[in-house]
């Protein structure tokens, strides 16, 4: 006998449906009456089995009840020094009830606090994607194949209609009228009919965030930000209010010594650096999947299609997941002493988003404030060559994938006297890999990796390459 799951994908915050069926082992099956992506998936979707791959709870090493991990680990918590950890990889109801555990120091990845309060609004909600599917003029400071490839689908509709579309981007893509490099970005001419697609999310450098609202908001143009994590619209709605931490004051404070155990909600602690996480005295992860190697401390529970509880896409759509399991919920109830109902914190979602039932073929009403002209102009990249990591969901969950090479243009390949099949020497921070590489139409002095290596240091690294 199957079970079959109705549910979201977990990639990232397009909002993607699918069925998920076990029947000895997990297969995916397309859901045409969801309204984010009308039944198709990208190869991310496809794989979902890899990242479902079971889990059991541990504690260093040594295989425990649920029950007895969540008790230690809220005796390790208790020692206080302790970061709380979530990219938004959850359920609104989880991440609530997460936020009560977590008063002491709180993390959802993104630099908040470097931006404007007004622009909070249009940094947490996207415009729906009928607009996109409508504009005239699209600019993309996004790799749409490989960040968020559904959103290929409405560029290609709107490409249709007319629009022409500019990509202000490492290399030329396909899908582009036009490409624009990002040194020159003031060349770009916008219009209000002109509708700017960037992306938020926790290694963003938020002065590149503040010269696209600039942008936008000194052209009377719509912006729309897309984000990595299945709930990153619900984690950034009801945390607004709550004192957060960055990705990079994370990182900083695990440095000092101030923080000396991470618990990580359904978030991969290897997107820290390993030279950080080595400092800690306590790795402590609560997951439905295998994302973690490094952990001292697992809490297993159910999987995130099998659990009850609201997502929020990044049109701002509230989304049921198919399942009734409430262990996580149980599991954080056991760290904060006092059980969680699902219940009231259900209410307590509808009333942040202003609704009344979750129905996911309406998008509710939000309000985008008009926020106050931002001053910022496009810093200059100074290293010689840079290696561009263009975060996918393969990366921010440290999945294996076939994309293991970078990209280079045929200028470089030719001084470097590469030869084909062969591979490239990278070096930065004191490390040096090699690589194999794909020629590809990428501007000079620039390599782009969609797979995390280990050298990075956020999105641009300066390197020195070599044969």
């Amino acid at each position: 006998m199957s079970n079959v799951y109705s549910t979201i994908c977990p990639g990232c915050n397009f909002g993607c449906g699918l069925y998920i069926r076990e029947n000895g082992a997990i297969d995916i099956d397309f859901r045409k009456s969801s309204p984010a992506n009308a039944g198709k998936l990208c190869r991310f979707g496809m794989n979902l089995p890899k990242l479902y791959a079971p889990v059991k709870s541990m504690i260093d090493g040594k295989e425990v009840t649920l029950e007895d991990a969540a008790k230690e680990a809220a005796k390790r918590i208790s020692a206080g020094s302790t970061a709380f950890l979530s990219f938004g990889n959850t359920t609104c109801e989880e991440l609530l009830a997460f936020q009560k555990v977590a008063t002491s120091y709180l993390c959802t990845g993104v630099n908040f606090d470097a931006l404007p309060k007004d622009t909070y609004q249009t940094l947490s909600v996207g415009i729906p994607y009928s607009e996109i599917e409508a504009a005239k003029h699209i600019v993309l400071f996004i790799d749409p194949y490989e960040q968020y490839p559904l959103i290929v689908r409405r560029l290609l509709s709107a490409k249709k209609k007319g629009a022409k579309i500019t990509a202000v981007w490492w290399k030329a893509l396909p899908i582009a009228n036009e490409t624009i490099k990002p040194a020159d970005v003031s060349k770009l001419q916008l219009s209000k009919d002109s509708l700017i697609i960037s992306d938020f999310h926790p290694m963003s450098d938020a002065d590149q965030v503040k010269n696209v609202l600039a942008l936008a908001k000194n052209a009377g143009a719509r912006v729309t930000f897309l984000k990595p994590f299945a709930n990153s619209t619900g984690a950034y709605i009801l945390s607004k209010d709550a004192k957060q931490k960055s990705h990079g004051a994370l990182v900083d404070d695990i440095n000092k010594g101030t923080i000396k155990t991470l618990f990580c909600l359904e978030s991969d602690p290897s997107i820290l650096p390993a030279e950080t996480l080595a400092k800690l005295t306590n790795i402590i992860v609560q997951s439905g999947s295998a994302i973690s190697d490094k952990a001292n401390i697992i809490i297993a529970h159910e999987p995130l299609y099998k659990k009850k509880g609201t997502l929020i896409n990044n049109e701002g759509r509230a989304q049921a997941l198919g399942g009734a399991g409430t262990n996580g919920l149980d599991a954080l109830g056991i760290m904060a002493g006092a059980k969680f109902e699902f219940n009231a914190l259900h209410e307590s979602v509808k009333k942040a988003i202003g609704i009344s039932t979750v129905d996911e073929f309406t998008v509710p009403k939000y309000d985008r404030p008009a926020y106050s002209a931002i001053q910022a102009a496009p810093k200059p990249f100074e290293a010689k060559t840079a290696l561009v990591s263009v975060y996918n969901p393969f990366m921010w969950f440290n999945l294996a994938d076939d994309n293991d090479f970078v990209e280079l243009n045929l200028n470089t390949v030719r001084s470097l006297k590469l030869l084909k099949g062969g591979t490239l020497k990278i070096k930065s921070n004191g490390s040096s890999i090699e690589k194999k590489f794909k020629v590809a139409p990428v501007q000079d002095n620039v390599i782009i990796s969609a797979k995390k290596f280990g050298i990075e240091k956020g999105m641009l690294t300066p390197v020195e390459i070599l044969r």
